[in-house]
């Protein structure tokens, strides 16, 4: 049934990570900066020495981005096991700036064999069209000049990867087993972090919806009148008109040009997610998130997996249905899950993403 759905979308042919990776730099997010930055960490903190359960330690860097047009410094949070071993890392870009927070469990976590870093994403450039904030005047010194120039989502991302340069000088660090965590549009963020960067093995996308994981072509729901989204109205979708209104500074002035039609000519959301083969990603789902269309997003992750398959490897498990909530996907390449909530970075989300990197650890 659900192919026979994705053949109503219409889709367009998966193809080389390169070719992918071009278009939707130059189509959605705009072109990141060039890494002419140095990093540095400083004023290193332990906070608590048996955090949570005990056998972590909570501490925080100073962390500094710096180039010709100047210095931009911001907190990042470290939740470490000190045991000598080498253990998996999950990067989380959050939005709250303290440790812990209503989307980081706490306990789970730390009773986990996973390294967590996190930092919040206000501390890199503010959430608005405002490019003279943070890291933002350091990339964009005469503001932005170009249509491909990337928006906050681009600036997130760049970020993600310069603080996993300095994770991997961590003597614990698993470099084989590492992956990037974002909620909503930092899930957004996320698969655009592994979509340009080979280092993340793992790619968790959350509640990414439009502009994120889930397809637009074929989506087919609007806001209420007062340009709402209310968990019992069935609509699905909030359309790239919509995205491009509310929050144009994300992505690169290009992707206006596809809000009429709400999807872009010669590519869509699966071509994030194809571009991420061999690695593995995962797709959280909300059963209550109409507005991210849910149903969108399962056919994402299906279209994306031909990018496996034609490499011998396992796309998305064999399903025949639209998955409801508590109903997970996690042992192929690309897993997908419906969390039984609302727009939420939950607990239950959390453990998935553990068990989907404990079964692909190493892979």
């Amino acid at each position: 049934m659900l192919k026979q759905e994705l053949k109503k979308r219409n889709l367009p042919k998966i193809l080389s990570r390169e070719e992918m990776i071009e278009i939707m730099q130059r189509e959605e997010y705009g072109y990141l900066p060039e890494n002419n930055f140095e990093w540095s960490v400083s004023n290193l903190k332990n906070i608590e020495a048996r955090f949570a359960k005990g056998n972590v330690v909570l501490s925080s860097v100073d962390f500094t981005m710096t180039n010709k047009n100047g210095s931009h410094t911001f907190p990042i949070y470290r939740v470490l096991h000190q045991d000598g071993k080498k253990h998996p890392v999950i990067l989380c870009i959050n939005f709250d700036k303290v440790v812990p927070n209503k989307y980081f469990p706490i306990e789970e976590l730390t009773e986990s064999e996973y390294d967590i870093i996190t930092y919040c994403y206000t501390d890199i450039t503010s959430d608005n069209g405002d490019f003279t904030t943070g890291i933002a005047p350091l990339v964009f010194p005469q503001g932005r000049q170009n249509d491909t120039d990337c928006g906050k989502i681009g600036i997130w991302a760049f970020t993600n990867m310069r603080v996993l340069d300095y994770v991997l000088t961590l003597p614990n660090t698993d470099e084989k087993n590492i992956a990037i965590l974002g909620h909503s549009r930092l899930g957004k963020t996320a698969l655009v972090t592994g979509m340009l960067d080979e280092r993340f093995t793992h790619v968790f996308s959350n509640n990414a919806g439009c502009g994120g994981d889930a397809i637009a072509r074929g989506g087919s729901g609007t806001p209420d009148a007062e340009g709402n989204f209310a968990v019992e109205k069935e609509f699905r979708g909030e359309t790239i008109d919509r995205i491009t209104q509310v929050f144009p500074y994300w992505f690169c002035e290009n992707y206006k040009k596809y809000a009429e039609q709400n999807y872009g000519t010669d590519f869509d959301q699966h071509f994030v997610l194809a571009s991420i083969a061999p690695r593995n990603v995962c797709v959280n789902a909300a059963e209550l998130d109409y507005w991210a269309d849910q149903k969108s997003e399962q056919l994402c992750c299906l279209a994306a997996s031909e990018a496996w398959e034609s490499m011998g490897l396992d796309g998305i498990e064999e399903c025949d249905h639209y998955l409801t909530g508590g109903e997970k996907l996690l042992n192929g390449n690309v897993g997908f899950f419906m969390a039984p909530t609302m727009h939420f970075l939950s607990r239950h989300a959390w453990q998935n993403y553990m068990e989907f990197m404990r079964i692909h650890r190493n892979k």
